[in-house]
This record gives structure tokens, sequence and C-alpha cells, in this order.
């Protein structure tokens, strides 16, 4: 996804723009970027089973 892509896809996702903000809020509390990109990494790993289950209609 390029750049433009990304702002449309932003621009209708409201899921998409909690992510940001929750991206952004981090950084407000004192995060670093780099520990926001850590944090939303170990999100991804203790989430994706659950999400695959979701998309599959298991839960």
């Amino acid at each position: 996804m390029n750049q433009d892509e990304f702002k449309k896809e932003l621009d209708n996702n409201l899921n998409l723009q909690l992510i940001i903000a929750g991206m952004t809020g981090l950084v407000d509390q004192g995060y670093s970027p780099r520990e926001v990109f850590k944090l939303m990494d170990t999100a991804k790993q203790n989430t994706f089973h659950a999400l695959s289950e979701m998309s599959r209609g298991d839960a």
C-alpha cells in the first residue's frame, strides 16, 4: 500500500484511525516511537490467534 492508498484508507476507516490515535497517545504518555512499535509487535503476537478465529467465525 503506497502513501496515497494509506491516506484514503485512513480517511475512511475509523478502526485504523483508532489504532493511530492509540499509538500517538502512547507517545504522549512518554513512550518513544521505538517502544510504541515494540508494544504493537507484542500486541500482534498476543492477538493473532484470536483474530484468526474471529475471521473464520469460530469466536
